[in-house]
């Protein structure tokens, strides 16, 4: 695919971090089949001294650079930040310290979810690819279509803080009332963190976790209380879509 819109915004927090993600951006360039499939959305903070200009880079890889004041809340302030600037038809949220291993994943990606939304008329799909190494019992790094987030007016939950916010996205999709995840087992990524011995416990790093354990029962009541209301809300809209279609 290569049209005037990218097909994958990839969306990326940086702090600190100039080489890796400089790292990241050879990555992609390397991994992808097309950089104009692409879209490469980092925001950074004012205050850091490391902050790198990826826009223009040597790939040409379309990018954007956002400086804002530095926000604690790495979801909201963050991650749905670039989500709401994102125009691909799907959102990739990732760290700088994050490793695409598969050649061509754009257009595996597109052909594995186009694939599994031709009877989704809504078009809502949250993908998992394989995170080689990882232990976690859920996706650290899915993707969701811009239907998703257009829908919900978020890739991850805005309250939390830090950490959780995957798991807790991932209990939206995966539950019994909507059932909309993809395994896209082709597509290989690596995280190269600190908890898996890949990584260092830099500031960043340290600030992840300490933000976290300053309310560490977050995402448990997440879970509970507004994960139920996001189910409840994305069953009516695939329902009313439903309805909508069988009425042609």
């Amino acid at each position: 695919m290569n049209s005037s819109k990218p097909l994958i915004s990839i969306l990326v927090p940086s702090r600190g971090r100039k080489k890796q993600l400089k790292n990241l951006v050879a990555n992609i360039a390397n991994s992808v089949s097309d950089v104009n499939n692409i879209e490469l959305l980092v925001k950074q903070d004012e205050d850091d001294p490391y902050t790198t200009i990826v826009a223009p880079n040597r790939f040409n890889i379309p990018s954007k650079v956002f400086l804002y004041p530095r926000s604690e809340y790495l979801n909201r302030d963050y991650y749905n930040f670039l989500a709401k600037e994102a125009s691909g038809k799907y959102l990739f949220a990732i760290g700088d310290d994050v490793l695409i291993k598969t050649k061509n994943f754009d257009l595996i990606l597109e052909e594995k979810i186009e694939e599994y939304l031709k009877d989704k008329p809504d078009r809502l799909a949250y993908i998992q690819v394989s995170e080689d190494g990882s232990e976690a019992k859920h996706p650290c790094f899915p993707l969701i279509t811009k239907e998703c987030f257009d829908l919900t007016h978020m890739y991850f939950h805005p309250q939390l803080l830090s950490w959780g916010a995957d798991r807790c996205l991932y209990e939206i999709y995966s539950s019994n009332d909507i059932r909309r995840v993809l395994g896209v087992p082709e597509v290989h990524i690596e995280h190269l963190s600190y908890h898996d011995g890949k990584g260092i416990m830099d500031e960043t790093a340290k600030s992840m976790r300490d933000r976290f354990f300053r309310d560490p029962n977050c995402h448990n009541i997440c879970t509970l209380y507004t994960v139920p209301q996001n189910i409840k809300m994305i069953k009516k809209h695939i329902e009313k879509i439903k309805r909508e279609k069988d009425m042609i």
